[in-house]
């Protein structure tokens, strides 16, 4: 595949409107800490065709049940998928988005308060406009994500650790966004299923270097969408 027929086959399956976090069959070991069970589970459907369980890939990365999983226990189960990742860190978002479109999808990691927001959405009495506050304490401005009211952050109580897939890149209106999944929807409390968050290269690069003042993707050292 070529650059285009690859973003066409993300998209694809983004458009879809499965895969989340929470209402999957199959899912009970994961329970609240699936983001990056969820990602893994996305990256094995588009590199190789296969559906499989959260429950899969939880049992693949040996991670203990409903704990967030460690870089070790992602590498673990990605390569027993025979998916060539490595995780990086000192990545800038241009670099993360190249590596997606040209190989594959990338995993990131984040801590959740830097990840824009649905625009007017309310949730827990609070209605989101594109700001949240940093580990720190700090107001920070995030910025809504694209389309608006229709993808986004929408659990801006939660402000630590989650994982996200950027699948790709793409153009509107004369501006460069990344093509994100954010496992992070479909709970009772919110059953929204955006296909996927578009966000700036600005955006991401805060969404990258709040993990911890670096960042770390989970990327492929060779073509995986071929």
């Amino acid at each position: 595949m070529n650059i285009a027929h690859r973003r066409d086959h993300v998209m694809r399956i983004l458009e879809r409107r499965n895969r989340y976090q929470f209402g999957q069959p199959k899912s009970d070991l994961v329970e609240q800490s699936g983001c990056t069970d969820t990602s893994i589970q996305l990256v094995v459907l588009m590199a190789k065709g296969k559906s499989v369980s959260l429950n899969d890939v939880r049992r693949r990365s040996g991670a203990p049940q409903d704990t967030p999983m460690s870089t070790t226990e992602a590498l673990r189960a990605l390569h027993s998928y025979g998916l060539p990742y490595e995780a990086v860190t000192g990545l800038q978002a241009s670099g993360a988005v190249h590596i997606a479109k040209t190989r594959g999808p990338v995993i990131i990691a984040e801590n959740y308060w830097a990840h824009p927001q649905w625009m007017g959405y309310t949730y827990l009495g609070r209605t989101l406009k594109g700001r949240a506050t940093n580990l720190q304490g700090k107001s920070v401005r995030v910025g809504l994500s694209h389309p608006l009211r229709r993808s986004g952050l929408t659990q801006w109580d939660y402000r630590l650790g989650h994982a996200v897939l950027l699948g790709t890149d793409t153009y509107e209106d004369r501006t460069h966004y990344a093509v994100v999944r954010d496992p992070n929807h479909n709970s009772a409390a919110r059953p929204e299923r955006p296909a996927y968050d578009l966000v700036t290269m600005q955006q991401l690069n805060r969404m990258m270097k709040s993990w911890y003042t670096y960042s770390l993707v989970l990327a492929p050292t060779r073509v995986v969408i071929k």
